[in-house]
């Protein structure tokens, strides 16, 4: 019979590892961590459940320890879930936000210098780990709508170096300066 007095043993535990085959080559070759190598509620369950296996008889786990860590699984698995419901909201207003620009007039600066100054004729929509980004189409081109500084229902000059304050109907990206009442 083996000594049970050796707490060497008992007291490892091995975490679990997932492997998907198809994961791990993709991971592999790229060298890129992936989210998908995080532990989620299912290893945790099985950690949680190797410690109970293999805790030394003679000194069981502290019930205070396995309250605290229960506590802190469900303050993560609320986190994560209000994480994705903020997520959702707010692909819901870039949804709403980009399709309300549709026969409207934008002008929007480039990454390589250039403005692109028209009528909003379509959208595309692309979703990046859960994050919905729209490209909007304007005089033929794509458009990122993180580019947008101003946005009008009546068509924006090409210059846009005019001194005269915006119409009514227009919004703009660019802070104005001044004072109100003046």
């Amino acid at each position: 019979m083996p000594d049970i007095s050796s707490s060497s043993f008992l007291n490892q535990v091995q975490v679990p590892q997932t492997t998907n085959p198809a994961l791990s080559s993709a991971s592999a070759a790229s060298g890129v961590a992936d989210k998908t190598k995080q532990l989620g509620k299912q290893d945790f369950l099985k950690l949680l459940l190797a410690q109970m296996q293999n805790q030394d008889p003679m000194k069981p786990m502290d019930d205070s320890q396995m309250i605290a860590q229960m506590a802190q699984f469900s303050a993560l698995e609320a986190t994560q879930q209000l994480q994705q419901t903020i997520q959702q909201s707010n692909n819901v207003q870039t949804i709403f936000g980009a399709g309300a620009l549709i026969g409207k007039y934008v002008q929007a600066n480039q990454s390589d210098g250039t403005d692109v100054t028209g009528a909003v004729t379509g959208i595309d929509f692309t979703s990046t780990n859960g994050v919905v980004s729209p490209t909007l189409q304007v005089n033929g081109k794509d458009v990122d709508y993180s580019t947008i500084v101003k946005v009008s229902s009546t068509p924006i000059s090409g210059s846009g170096t005019s001194t005269t304050a915006p119409a009514a109907s227009t919004l703009s990206a660019t802070p104005t300066t001044g004072t109100a009442g003046s």
